[in-house]
């Protein structure tokens, strides 16, 4: 059983690894011609390969079998999140939810936004390192910095997808334990560390929108959005 994990989306019988994942195959754990490896495919399949040729820039590999296919799970979470100022506590917290377990993780600027770009390639790269290491089946989405009022026009809850937003009030609301159904689709706001704008909130609420508390203490925007990715597995468990 092979304990070099590597991320190939779409992987066919014969093929190869990216440039990334070639180096690091290469260069980095010096694996040779024959040597078994593991392929995450991102969408729930776990496969077994052989190297054939390895090159710094494109290896190959060959014999691929199925070791695990997940289909779409009961439960999916979507966060969004109003981006801090300091980019690596974003990273840290893409980071830490793909190991968790989430499948889309996208950015809202609001009127408290701390931060105006994004750079998504640099996230997607810790997304997949946070895959392999987890090895987790499904590799999240990472969406672009979208103004917060054009998500909330364009997305409805549903039967089947609850939206929820963490809220600071007093008193509390419902932590997110007693305000989620089990076994939806779950989208997640997480606003800035100064929160929503009353003007936000009011939208949210007219949206019909789950407002939740994640207990007393007032959590950094990271923080909240770990521990709400984490609280919602633990529930399901």
């Amino acid at each position: 059983m092979s304990k070099y994990v590597f991320y190939a989306p779409n992987p066919t019988s014969t093929g190869f690894l990216t440039e990334e994942e070639s180096f690091h195959a290469c260069r980095v754990l010096r694996l040779r011609s024959g040597d078994k490896i593991r392929i995450l495919d991102g969408v729930g399949g776990l496969y077994e390969a052989v190297i054939d040729i390895i090159d710094s820039k494109k290896t190959s590999f060959v014999k691929l079998q199925i070791l695990e296919k997940q289909e779409k799970p009961t439960y999916q979470i979507h966060l969004f999140v109003a981006p801090t100022k300091q980019m690596e506590r974003m990273e840290w917290m893409v980071e830490k939810c793909c190991e968790f377990g989430i499948h889309s993780i996208g950015f809202f600027t609001s009127k408290n936004s701390e931060r105006k770009e994004m750079k998504l390639l640099r996230l997607e790269k810790i997304a997949i390192a946070a895959l392999k290491q987890s090895k987790n089946l499904f590799l999240p989405q990472i969406k672009p910095l979208t103004p917060l009022k054009q998500l909330i026009d364009s997305m409805e809850p549903s039967t089947t997808n609850q939206v929820l937003f963490a809220h600071i009030s007093d008193p509390p609301v419902g932590t997110l334990g007693k305000q989620i159904k089990l076994n939806n689709s779950y989208t997640i706001f997480v606003g800035p560390e100064g929160d929503f704008s009353s003007d936000e909130t009011s939208l949210l609420f007219d949206k019909k929108y789950t407002p939740f508390s994640l207990g007393k203490a007032i959590l950094r925007t990271e923080t909240a959005c770990i521990a709400s990715t984490h609280a919602i597995h633990l529930l399901h468990e």
